[in-house]
């Protein structure tokens, strides 16, 4: 059986200067908002690899376009400043679940995820496996079934008993969907047994894919969205900064 721990806390947003560096037992969660980088959007994808930029023009609105332009040159630019290499000059691979990382990883150190949705980036960089999820607090999106489908009995009664329900939803999900995505292991079937709820869980590694203990924290983007990061826990500090060029 794994531990794991889990958080919803009130984070104090820092600005950063350009330089970045990861301590070992640092995580560092850096949130974007995409409307304030727009003008830069040319200089921006001028860090992108072709490869990149063909994938980018599949989609067919224009804000999807601009969102991925902003949210890979993002990401180049801060993991540029860890490995202190210029952005375009960093290459990436897929691992053995598709999920992106540095090519020279072993050498480099570095593992990150990134999360987009609206106006908002978030991405998590941490020296271990590290995911992270964002959503928009919809009361739209959610139902019965899906409630059922994602959420123990214990979740549930805290749910529909929260003076928001919807927004306990969201930090819920954000926090089995980060971990899933930190493990590799993606949306399940069993998405109801992933513990969410704050407290000391154990669960088996079979249903969260991983044989390592995870720490889970759900924090507020902005009033409209939230966002959750899990992380192998080791004497962890976690910061939580906002992006500049």
């Amino acid at each position: 059986m794994r531990q794991l721990s889990v958080q919803t806390i009130n984070v104090n947003w820092i600005n950063a200067d350009k330089k970045a560096a990861l301590i070992n037992n640092h995580v560092h969660i850096w949130r974007i908002k995409i409307s304030a980088f727009t003008a830069e959007l040319h200089s921006l994808q001028t860090l992108l690899e072709v490869k990149e930029l063909q994938k980018i023009e599949r989609y067919q609105h224009e804000t999807d376009r601009q969102t991925r332009i902003i949210s890979r040159a993002v990401l180049r630019i801060l993991l540029s400043r860890y490995l202190l290499i210029d952005p375009a000059e960093i290459r990436f691979k897929l691992d053995d679940y598709k999920k992106p990382v540095l090519q020279q990883i072993d050498s480099a150190g570095l593992y990150f995820n990134v999360s987009h949705t609206g106006d908002w980036i978030l991405i998590g960089i941490a020296a271990n496996s590290i995911g992270v999820d964002l959503e928009k607090i919809d009361a739209s999106f959610i139902d019965q079934n899906l409630l059922e489908f994602s959420c123990s009995s214990a979740e549930k009664i805290f749910i529909q008993s929260a003076a928001n329900p919807v927004e306990s939803f969201y930090q819920l999900w954000t926090k089995k969907e980060a971990l899933l995505k930190a493990t590799g292991k993606g949306l399940t079937d069993n998405l109801a047994q992933v513990p969410s709820l704050d407290g000391i869980h154990e669960v088996s590694g079979l249903i969260i894919g991983s044989e390592e203990n995870w720490q889970m924290i759900n924090f507020e983007i902005d009033e409209k969205h939230t966002g959750s990061t899990a992380f192998i826990p080791v004497k962890t500090v976690v910061q939580f900064i906002n992006f500049q060029l």
